[in-house]
């Protein structure tokens, strides 16, 4: 079993589909963080990331007929009744959700009694003396740094100054609890490569070494899925050529020039996403924990002509990881695990047939979610879909040597510019001192 996923109609840590009522018992904190629900870690947990999510399912899931059309003239056929669901939210998807194009997920921190339970909570964090494991911290310094940058807009109307003196409030206790369970440069250097764990147990393909036929690229710095973490997480993007090949920026233009049939020389794609981490110094400081893999492996017939694509998918579980670490807390999903319908909320903002249909969230099949982007047989590319204007100057594709995760450093770069980074790190500040509502400088 994994962690509480995507459960249907009702929590069930088996992923099953069930008919049972919603289970509002389970509506409480989880031992995520530790084996105490009370916790307050598993408290700050519960209040940022636990949901009751209301949501149609496709055709996919025929207990949720009847159906009807997705929009008109769609194939996709989605229920027209609605159904509760209990998100417990440890995966890898950010706290406070709903929030696209909404404040929804932060209202409910910022109003009782979710305010004052989350209040108590990241008090209580604060001045306990528990000392607790590095991989610990770094997952809820990600979870907690999320949140920040959430909270970080002010309310600015009139009628709004009570959710505003709320946000301050939370923002500042996140902000000194950030600062507080910190790892040292050296602590994040011994974080563990918790890809290579799960890569054993899950037979998940070695992208790292050298002699593995996988080559980790870079073309263009900026990257979409960086954008949606608002550059808290590094993506690395993978390719497996049919062939060795020499001169990469050749083969991409080649597959564009033609139009379309990358498999035809690509055994795979992959892409991962691994955490950046503020120090004790609150300087940005690239990791090895991995959060988020996606790999398409191309199959082909002895001839070499495509056959079908299949999908490896992994998500972390803190609660999996610091109960098993040798695990390396990545949760595998098999191609008809339950999925959200992009976008829905809480997850990638782009390349989303959602983004324009009212209503509540869709879930489908996981193989389904990713056709919404690389097609119904999986074989569109984005490296090689990239619309660019007659005579635009592209940058070369270029090879990356993984043990020294290049493309971290364009992140990083970009990070220390943005505002609300560089509000955090006033935490870390000596000089600075700070009342619950603001900071004055001495």
């Amino acid at each position: 079993m994994t962690a509480l996923t995507f459960p249907f109609l009702t929590v069930s840590s088996s992923r099953r589909s069930s008919e049972k009522p919603f289970d509002k018992a389970q509506d409480a904190p989880q031992p995520i963080y530790s084996e105490n629900p009370d916790d307050p870690w598993n408290r700050i947990f519960y209040h940022l990331f636990t949901r009751r999510i209301e949501m149609r399912v496709s055709s996919e899931y025929p207990e949720g007929a009847p159906f009807k059309e997705f929009r008109e003239g769609s194939a996709r056929r989605v229920s027209t009744r609605t159904f509760e669901r209990l998100e417990i939210g440890d995966r890898a998807i950010d706290p406070l959700y709903p929030n696209f194009f909404n404040d929804t997920g932060a209202r409910r921190v910022l109003t009782q009694p979710g305010y004052s339970a989350l209040v108590k909570a990241l008090q209580d964090a604060t001045n306990e003396s528990v000392t607790r494991p590095p991989v610990a911290r770094a997952l809820m310094q990600s979870d907690l740094w999320s949140a920040y940058e959430h909270l970080y807009g002010e309310y600015t109307r009139p009628d709004q100054s009570e959710l505003e003196q709320h946000r301050r409030t939370i923002v500042d206790l996140i902000g000194h609890l950030i600062k507080k369970i910190a790892l040292t440069s050296e602590e994040i250097r011994s974080l563990p490569d918790n890809y290579s764990a799960a890569m054993r147990r899950q037979s998940l393909p070695n992208l790292f070494a050298k002699d593995s036929g996988w080559i980790e690229i870079l073309w263009f710095p900026h990257r979409m899925h960086e954008e949606a973490a608002n550059d808290r997480r590094v993506a690395r993007v993978f390719l497996k050529p049919t062939h060795p090949t020499r001169d990469l920026q050749k083969f991409v233009n080649a597959q564009r020039e033609e139009n379309g049939d990358p498999v035809r020389d690509l055994d795979g794609v992959a892409l991962i996403m691994q955490l950046l981490l503020i120090d004790t110094q609150g300087k940005l400081t690239p990791t090895t924990l991995t959060t988020d893999v996606q790999v398409r492996l191309f199959e082909k017939s002895a001839a070499g002509s495509f056959k079908t694509a299949s999908v490896q998918m992994a998500e972390i579980s803190r609660r999996l990881f610091i109960s098993d670490p040798a695990s390396g807390g990545l949760a595998p999903e098999a191609e008809d695990s339950p999925a959200y319908f992009p976008v829905a909320g809480n997850d990638y903002s782009f390349a989303s047939p959602q983004v324009s249909v009212e209503g509540p969230p869709i879930q489908v099949h996981l193989r389904s979610r990713c056709a919404f982007c690389h097609g119904d047989d999986l074989t569109q590319v984005m490296t090689f879909n990239i619309a660019l204007p007659p005579r635009f100057l592209t940058p070369p594709l270029r090879q990356l040597d993984p043990a020294a995760n290049r493309e971290a450093d364009d992140v990083v770069s970009r990070k220390r510019g943005r505002p609300e980074f560089r509000a955090l790190t006033a935490y870390f500040d000596k000089a600075w001192w700070r009342w619950p509502f603001g900071f004055f400088f001495l």
